[in-house]
């Protein structure tokens, strides 16, 4: 059996409508208008986009990481393993975990010399 939906516009019910998207302080918008509203709905975008225009030139485009921005982290030149089992043999204080001191990571390459 077949399902037939009719979109109905959101202020008052005529139909057809179109759903229309729009993103404002960072939330996410839908909402259904027929031709008429959203003719308003898109002067009233286009007399904001104006507005906004001098802001927008000189505001910076975000992209999809923007908020979340990756930095490349370097892999160690070091076995971290074999330096702390050499570093807690030798009366140095390393954590189990994280980051290992410079000092600590340089006595270990100058262990042999």
């Amino acid at each position: 059996m077949a399902t037939i939906s009719t979109i109905a516009d959101d202020f008052d019910g005529s139909t057809p409508a179109e759903t229309m998207t729009f993103t404002v302080s960072g939330k996410d918008y839908a909402i259904d208008l027929n031709e008429e509203h959203a003719q308003q709905l898109q002067a009233v975008i286009s007399e904001f986009e104006e507005k906004m225009s001098p802001y927008v030139a000189k505001a910076r485009p975000l992209g999809k990481s923007a908020t979340a921005k990756a930095t490349a982290t370097r892999a160690p030149s070091y076995d971290a393993k074999a330096v702390r089992e050499w570093a807690a043999q030798n009366n140095y204080e390393v954590s189990a975990r994280g980051r290992i001191s410079r000092e600590v990571v340089e006595a270990y390459r100058n262990r042999k010399r």
